[in-house]
């Protein structure tokens, strides 16, 4: 999906208005996001650095909505929210043989300000920038036992396109990157870990918007 989204996101940069007209001052976006997550991770176990360590996860896909207000001239406020998914962590680089590590819920939102240049075309792409916040529900234990993961705060960038069926709705195609770094703890083999986990998302997000 995420190369989808990409390609719409990217090739509608070059593509000229016309056509319909979205009209309102709220809008909704709502459809389906694909999590891409980093595999970087700095570990330590009793105190003495892990080299080579990184983590990979299972595919995530979730829910998702985004709730938008215009509040000048090309100009939105968006809050994007998910339902919290649940995903694994498994070992990999040189923790490849621990096999599953993990499992964690978490919820990410984020708050945007877009711009949207176009308002009376059948393609309508748009960029925007602001904050990530990702929270942390629940853990599981694995090869980590009794695991703890912070929650943060990040900046955020976007870019998507919607697509004009009518005055009011459309479909949307989206890519989102957000900064998101979690503090890790915990105890390994009876020892305590400590270290960060960069999992710097990539959100890839698509399906139906709807202006008011």
């Amino acid at each position: 999906m995420k190369k989808i989204v990409l390609a719409l996101a990217l090739a509608t940069l070059a593509l000229p208005a016309h056509a319909d007209d979205f009209s309102g001052s709220w809008f909704v976006r709502a459809g389906m996001a694909d999590l891409d997550l980093s595999h970087k991770l700095s570990l330590a176990v009793g105190g003495q650095a892990v080299p080579g360590a990184a983590l990979k996860y299972h595919p995530v896909y979730t829910p998702m909505v985004e709730i938008g207000r215009t509040f000048a001239e090309d100009w939105s406020v968006v809050a994007t929210l998910g339902l919290p998914p649940t995903t694994s962590a498994y070992g990999a680089g040189s923790l490849a043989p621990v096999g599953k590590m993990e499992g964690i819920t978490f919820g990410p939102t984020a708050l945007t300000v877009q711009f949207q240049p176009f308002h009376d075309g059948l393609v309508r792409p748009y960029i925007g920038a602001g904050m990530s916040y990702m929270m942390i529900f629940n853990t599981s234990s694995a090869a980590v036992q009794n695991p703890k993961l912070s929650n943060d705060l990040a900046p955020a960038i976007e870019a998507g396109s919607e697509f004009a069926f009518s005055e009011q709705y459309g479909l949307f195609a989206e890519a989102k990157k957000a900064f998101l770094v979690t503090k890790v703890g915990g105890t390994f083999g009876g020892n305590p870990i400590s270290g960060k986990n960069s999992l710097d998302p990539w959100v890839f997000s698509v399906g139906a918007t709807a202006h008011f």
